[in-house]
């Protein structure tokens, strides 16, 4: 085990690496962790400020307007495009509604009636979509003969529910401890991009040296159990470094572990482990220079993390982002940390998704292992 015991004393080197990020992460997840439990507790909806220009004019339109008049602000507006932009670029109005002239018979039809523009940079815009879709869809409903039922809808629309509040103890269980371990395991997946990479990477560079590399190939040791060596020591760096962020996750939840679905975080975990350990693999396979190698650890952390969930959630990024971010494990592995199951059926897509990705960085890797053998 000469080679594994190499590997391991190589990769001991790089402990104040390994140390650096460990520290940032854990200060990271204490200064987050309250703020992303309190982000679960309540929901408020907030009253936008929103234009709306009718040119229909009709009982219907009329309805719609009353009903958002009553969930929201109204301000001032006019029907020109670029005057709208002003106004939500300088927040003056979080939305403007333009209803046309021919709204009734889109809605019959059931095609897109209104016209939105709404200022994409605050989540809560959103709102405005669910609202009109709420009452058209009430609307379609009550469409008969010719005629909607306006009354019926808005008594739909007024309908309260009764709201049971959860215990202190219940929304810590159930809510504030389910978005911790959200935030802390999908702040993982960062980090165990950036070590992989980084620490296996150099070790790997530094067996590519020619001198290394001419030892090896007039020792009695075979090119098969040398590689055997080599993954091994890969397997048991990458062990330790996922322990250290499962047996971390143990000990501040304690005895809580059992109030949440705990063994989907740590499936996730050692599945997405798997499907960088390929990466890195992959990478060492394409280039053994340090720098290029250093380089890519902080590309590929930082580039996923921010484009698939971990720096910013999934339902606040742009559709053509997420397109991107499915090219890569980390979107998946975010999704499964996002998800609220009750078996391993649920993220069974997601899973098998970066088992697939692995799949794919290894056969990769062992073509350009093998062309590089030849040459």
């Amino acid at each position: 085990m000469t080679v594994y015991r190499y590997f391991m004393k190589i990769a001991i080197r790089n402990r104040w690496t390994i140390a650096m990020y460990v520290i940032v992460f854990f200060v990271m997840t204490v200064l987050n962790s309250s703020n992303a439990m309190k982000r679960e507790e309540s929901f408020v909806e907030s009253r936008l400020n929103i234009g709306i220009i009718d040119n229909c004019n009709s009982e219907l339109s009329n309805s719609l307007k009353d009903y958002l008049k009553d969930e929201n602000n109204i301000v001032d507006t006019v029907e020109d495009e670029d005057y709208i932009k002003e106004q939500i670029f300088l927040e003056m109005a979080d939305a403007v509604i333009i209803i046309p002239d021919d709204f009734d018979e889109k809605v019959i039809n059931r095609e897109e009636s209104v016209l939105i523009y709404k200022d994409d940079r605050k989540p809560q815009a959103i709102q405005i979509d669910n609202q009109i879709n709420k009452f058209l869809g009430f609307a379609n409903i009550t469409y008969e003969n010719g005629t909607f039922d306006l009354d019926y809808v808005n008594e739909a629309l007024n309908e309260s529910i009764e709201v049971h509040v959860l215990s202190s103890e219940d929304k810590f269980k159930n809510l504030g401890l389910n978005a911790w371990l959200k935030f802390y395991f999908n702040f993982t997946g960062y980090v165990i991009i950036a070590l992989y990479v980084a620490v296996i990477g150099v070790v790997m560079s530094d067996f590519g040296d020619e001198n290394i590399d001419n030892r090896r190939r007039i020792s009695s040791k075979r090119f098969l159990e040398f590689n055997r060596e080599i993954y091994l020591g890969q397997l048991t760096l990458a062990a330790a470094v996922a322990s250290i962020f499962i047996i971390a996750s143990i000990l501040f939840i304690r005895e809580n572990i059992w109030s949440v679905y705990y063994v989907k975080y740590l499936v996730n975990l050692v599945v997405f482990s798997f499907s960088i350990l390929c990466l890195t693999f992959l990478i060492n396979n394409i280039t053994r220079n340090k720098y290029a190698i250093t380089a890519l650890s902080n590309v590929l952390s930082l580039g996923t993390s921010f484009i698939s969930g971990v720096m910013v959630p999934q339902e606040i990024l742009g559709e053509k982002v997420l397109v991107i971010a499915k090219f890569f494990p980390m979107y998946y592995f975010v999704k499964v940390n996002d998800s609220i199951v009750s078996s391993f059926s649920d993220v069974g897509f997601e899973l098998f998704m970066q088992l697939l990705f692995a799949v794919a960085f290894l056969l990769i890797g062992l073509i350009l292992s093998k062309k590089a053998q030849r040459a």
